[in-house]
């Protein structure tokens, strides 16, 4: 029997003191107490303090206080968790809950191959084991009974554990037996003794496969059916969920109170029972009991604190009358007794309002919810505006959480409930007389008085004590009662519409002139003030109310603890300036009239300003000049925009992406809607950006087909996919493509599969963020030509994080939006780089740095190159499956007139030489009959012409020429 159980005995009930009051009264004047002993005051008094210290103690759990959870939070967020730990309290599971444990027992064999471990589940024998799951992952299984050894579950899906993870599981009857397979499996340290009866625990055997458990060793839980509890309304003892019946075996259990089933008052054990398990309609469709328990705690946590948590499941309480503990939980009842002023010993103390810091507006919280697997998460935050308007526009929230509720509309009921009972903020203490006997705390009395304006007001009965009143010499006994207002509408889930009615049922005076809260709405844009984009907060109000003059609005950040005037006028429409971009501020309005001020209406707005994504560019156009591409579009209107950055992928069908394109120009500046860049045929891409480096939400693109120049030739080729032969620094091959290099490995760590030293995985799987390839070789033009040098890159972008838990960094690192298209994403790039030569370039010590291009023409005879691969996301690379340069040189022709031959051979120069001459033309103007000319030594450096007559003698004639070839050495 606790202690705390074992001072409540100490006190007598109210029942054992009328009944000694009323036998000393009879008594003979002869007898052992004297008739003087009742007109000594002194008696009375330590009658009255006996009986009210009976009374502030008889309520186990008082109607107005919100139980403590944070060690129950604790074990709420670990209770899924396998943890290691020497010692444990054990833990007590009711209703259905999904839990792990601690390792009892962890066993490696044949190399480390095999991993065997003992998860101890619960201090008691549970009613079943329901499902199984693998770090969160519920596992597909095939179970075979046997009574006296457990059930053995084999996994059979997913697959990737099938055949490495089989469990044992024993609901820890108290006549439980050591499991032989561990006995088999151990070696000898597990024997016949290590019986665990009434422990509740699972056995769990894994084979060591790395791409099963990538993560060492993976977290067992499972969702059970926990403690079977006995249910007074048939005498039975099965598993339940039922609130009262885990309430009433948790009073009777060594654990906690240690009550015997005599003292508990099994009648109000079935009423609460009975409307626990009432059916409540569902919005979705269906039904659910009313009220259900499903969860676990520890044993070493207080008596006390842990039933205080379990009733808020059903918004119950406990009380300890005349030896028994009484139990009711949360519904309306009528009351049966009606109390006037004929029942009143003296003047009733009424408290309308409660504190500020008591109050609040709306409910919010955690439950361990069943669609995340019994993981805590918030149910939806139950509010009232008009209880918010009660309070002056502010939003005040309490947290109840509830980590022994799972469902969401029965965690919205309790918390409906607790948030209406607050509301209900009358009091009163009333000196009343033995009518007052007949009543118990937590019911319910109908309370008339024409001064207060109750016409038949519910009242809930929140204290009791008994009174000795000796004022008018002689006593007078009586009780003193606190009373609660109350109105049904608490627990009526269905009925949204009767907040008002807590106002209205307060009393039936008058009440006095009032306005409501006017409507505010907030939003903020920018404007350009000094040539600077500033943010400016726009507040606007409206109202209904005739009687309303004006309006005042203020406003601060959420930091600050001031608030800023932004007007007092009549005006709708209010203004504050140079506001914070990305901060939230706190906005609040309130109406005035000439005879009332309202309560404030106060929103919270985050302040969007340049943080805001600038505008999608419109309206790209090409056109090709030569071999340049001019580009233009609309200019973006934002005020803080900064700059455009203009991308090219090589991509001219619909499949081109903005993400798998490479810069072209990283910044062309505002107010400029115009830029000049190669002409190559592919898809151009634009977006803009602004100050503070946001970039529009969409890419504009177009298409340009350039058709291939004319007069061109090819001289040299490098091409570097799909082998990559060159030389990687930070970059590597995958699938025939070049890609940044990265860091995924599965094992790094050196300790032991089971943990006891290193880690199983300490794989990181990070993505350089810069890497260079150096082309595998150099192009030789044979001389120092001037060269048109044409890239050639087809890259796409690789996402290695796939899933949402992949990403590295803050989740606010990740750029684009949550739901954003990652096709828009331009943190990968490729850039193609060149460095010339003007000496043999397989032993120039003359290179020039490599410097970036796309298209270009460069005087030199030789050529290398490199490529730079970068990316800003650590879970991203990109991807170049095509990669190749081009050397040509355009079509040259030199010609020259009236050249006299003389009377011997004429050398003619090419003036520059070409790189390959395609052929020479030759006019005479002075030929006689039969004269004729040899054209020799013809080479890219000039030829030789001689001319003769028919008699093949050399003779003098005068010519001109046209020579046709390509290339032109650098003088």
């Amino acid at each position: 029997m606790g202690f705390f159980k074992r001072f409540v005995k100490a006190i007598t009930s109210p029942e054992t003191i009328l009944m000694a009051i009323v036998a000393v009264a009879l008594a003979p004047a002869t007898g052992g107490a004297s008739l003087a002993m009742f007109s000594n005051p002194a008696f009375w008094a330590s009658v009255a303090i006996t009986a009210t210290v009976m009374a502030s103690v008889q309520a186990l759990t008082p109607i107005p206080k919100v139980p403590s959870f944070s060690d129950f939070l604790s074990e709420a967020q670990g209770r899924t968790q396998m943890i290691k730990q020497p010692t444990v309290p054990r833990r007590v599971v009711y209703g259905k809950m999904r839990i792990s444990g601690v390792l009892g027992y962890v066993n490696t064999s044949d190399d480390q191959q095999f991993l065997r471990i003992v998860v101890l589940l619960a201090g008691h024998e549970i009613n079943s084991f329901l499902k199984y799951y693998i770090n969160d992952e519920e596992l597909t299984v095939s179970t075979s009974t046997s009574v006296s050894n457990g059930d053995t579950i084999t996994v059979t899906a997913p697959s990737k554990y099938a055949g490495l993870f089989t469990i044992k599981t024993h609901k820890g009857s108290p006549t439980q037996q050591a499991d032989t397979d561990i006995i088999s499996q151990t070696g000898g340290q597990w024997t016949s003794n290590h019986k665990l009866s009434g422990i509740a625990y699972l056995y769990a055997q894994l084979k060591f496969d790395r791409n099963a458990f990538p993560q060492g060793i993976p977290n067992i839980s499972v969702l059970v059916e926990g403690k079977k509890v006995y249910d007074p309304r048939n005498s039975s003892t099965a598993y339940s969920a039922n609130p009262a019946l885990c309430i009433r075996d948790y009073l009777t259990s060594s654990s906690g109170f240690g009550a015997t089933a005599s003292e508990i008052s099994d009648a109000t054990i079935i009423t609460a029972s009975n409307i626990c398990d009432e059916n409540v309609t569902l919005d979705a469709g269906g039904t659910e009991k009313r009220y259900e328990l499903n969860g676990t705690f520890q044993t070493s946590g207080s008596p006390k604190t842990i039933l205080a948590n379990l009733l808020t499941t059903c918004g119950g309480i406990v009380t300890y009358t005349n030896g028994l503990f009484k139990m009711k939980v949360a519904k309306y009842v009528s009351p049966t007794i009606t109390l006037d002023e004929g029942d009143l010993r003296g003047g009733i103390t009424l408290q309308s309002k409660r504190s500020k810091r008591d109050n609040y507006n709306a409910v919010k919280g955690q439950f361990a919810s069943i669609t995340t697997n019994f993981i805590l998460a918030d149910y939806p935050a139950v509010t009232s505006t008009t209880f918010q308007n009660e309070d002056g526009g502010e939003r005040q929230f309490l947290d109840l959480d509830l980590p022994y509720t799972t469902s969401s509309p029965m965690a919205q009921r309790l918390a409906k409930i607790a948030l209406y009972r607050n509301r209900q903020q009358v009091s009163i203490t009333y000196p009343c007389s033995m009518k007052g006997f007949q009543l118990n705390v937590g019911d319910t009395v109908s309370v008339n008085n024409t001064r207060f304006g109750f016409s038949a007001k519910v009242f809930e009965v929140a204290e009791w004590s008994l009174d000795i009143d000796n004022s008018n010499g002689s006593p007078t006994l009586g009780t003193n009662l606190v009373l609660r207002e109350l109105n049904s509408a608490v627990y009526d889930w269905n009925e949204n519409t009767d907040e008002k009615s807590f106002l209205l049922d307060n009393t039936i005076l008058p009440n006095p002139f009032t306005i409501t809260a006017p409507t505010l709405s907030v939003a903020d844009e920018l404007r350009v003030l000094n040539e600077e984009a500033v943010s400016v907060l726009l507040a606007n109000v409206s109202t209904s109310n005739i009687q309303v003059t004006d309006f005042e609005v203020e406003a601060k950040q959420s930091t600050e603890d001031t608030f800023v005037s932004m007007g007092k006028n009549s005006t709708t429409r209010f203004e504050l300036l140079n506001v914070v971009d990305g901060a939230i501020y706190n906005v609040r309005a309130r109406a005035l009239s000439r005879f009332a001020v309202s309560p404030y209406t106060t929103v919270n707005h985050t302040v969007v300003g340049k943080t805001a994504k600038p505008a999608n560019v419109t309206n790209l156009s090409i056109n090709i000049v030569n071999t340049d591409a001019h580009l233009s579009w609309t200019p973006v209107a934002d005020l803080d925009l900064s700059h455009y950055r203009i991308r090219h992928s090589r991509d001219t069908t619909t499949s081109a992406t903005y993400s798998s394109a490479v810069d072209l120009i990283t910044k062309v500046s505002r107010p400029a809607n115009t830029a000049v860049v190669p002409a190559m045929t592919g898809t151009y891409f634009i977006k803009a950006i602004d100050k503070l480096g946001n970039e529009s939400v969409d890419s504009n693109n177009s298409v340009a087909l350039i058709e291939n120049i004319k007069n061109i030739n090819l001289v040299a080729t490098s091409t570097q996919d799909p082998s990559f032969l060159g030389s990687k620094n930070g970059t590597a091959i995958s699938d025939n493509a070049l890609v940044l290099g990265t860091t995924v490995l599965f094992d790094s760590g050196a300790g032991q599969f089971d943990g006891t030293a290193g880690t199983f995985d300490g794989g990181g799987g990070t993505v350089a963020s810069t890497g260079t390839y150096d082309f595998n070789n150099y192009i030789d033009v044979g001389g120092v030509y001037t060269n048109r040098v044409t890239a050639n890159i087809i890259v796409q972008r690789e996402d290695y994080g796939q899933q949402f838990d992949d990403a590295t960094g803050q989740f606010d690192d990740k750029e684009g939006d949550f739901d954003g298209e990652p096709n828009e994403f331009g943190t990968t790039n490729v850039e193609l780089q060149i460095s010339t030569t003007s000496s043999n370039p397989a032993t120039a010590t003359d290179w020039t740095d490599f410097r970036k291009f796309f298209v270009g023409d460069f005087k030199a005879r030789g050529l290398r190159f490199k490529t730079i691969l970068t990316t800003l996301d650590s879970g991203a690379s990109p991807k170049v499956t095509g990669l190749s340069v081009t050397v040509d040189m355009p079509d040259r022709m030199t010609a020259d007139t009236n050249i006299v031959s003389g009377t011997s051979s004429k050398v003619v120069p090419f003036t520059p030489n070409f790189k390959q001459l395609q052929g020479v033309g030759i006019s005479a103007s002075n030929l006689a009959s039969g004269d004729y000319y040899v054209i020799t030594n013809k080479s890219v450096s000039g030829f030789t012409i001689t001319f003769y007559n028919s008699s093949n003698s050399v003779i003098n004639r005068t010519f001109d020429y046209v020579a046709k070839g390509f290339g032109e050495i650098a003088s």
